[in-house]
């Protein structure tokens, strides 16, 4: 039973863990590139909604704890970048743990988790949120707390970093070096 298919009916906060635990762990992996610490932030998540599982429990309870969970992860990464701590562990780790098959080419450890972990906080919650989690444009406004307008233009500049990696990537296989004109 999904967090979605039980919205309708009276799910305990148990279920709901259960429910979600996987997705957001690994949303939560790929938002902080640090399995430990992804952990860490999903139990303070879990703790805040348990709080005011009353209150959020007949609404959308998912849609709450990944608003706390990605700007736990937002913090987080405004603390780190002022400590200079080196992440520990990749999605990969995260699959592996959540007994998720992997995924194929361009998944987790792989070119994309690269260029994923190199775009701007924002930039990856973005993408994180609009291809990892399929949330809409006005979902992510509201769970960044900013405007549509600025989740099109961060996942514009996101999408090109990511096409630019695949063309500098093709250029090196194809025999290109680093500094040679195309």
């Amino acid at each position: 039973m999904t967090a979605r298919e039980a919205r309708g009916a009276e799910i305990t906060f148990e279920e709901f863990v259960t429910a979600t635990a996987g997705r957001l762990l690994r949303t939560a992996v790929f938002l902080v590139y640090d399995r430990h610490l992804a952990e860490d932030l999903l139990q303070v998540t879990y703790e805040r909604v348990a709080r005011r599982w009353k209150r959020v429990a007949a609404g959308e309870p998912e849609a709450y704890a990944r608003k706390i969970l990605v700007n736990l992860a937002i913090d987080e990464h405004r603390r780190r970048s002022r400590r200079r701590d080196l992440p520990v562990g990749t999605p990969a780790d995260v699959e592996r743990y959540a007994a998720v098959p992997g995924g194929g080419a361009g998944g987790p450890g792989g070119e994309l988790d690269e260029v994923l972990r190199a775009l701007p906080v924002k930039q990856r919650a973005v993408v994180v949120l609009r291809y990892w989690c399929d949330l809409s444009e006005h979902e992510i406004a509201a769970v960044l707390g900013i405007s549509r307008g600025t989740v099109k233009s961060h996942t514009a500049r996101a999408m090109t970093a990511l096409r630019r990696h695949m063309a500098d990537r093709e250029h090196m296989e194809q025999g290109g070096g680093p500094g040679r004109e195309r």
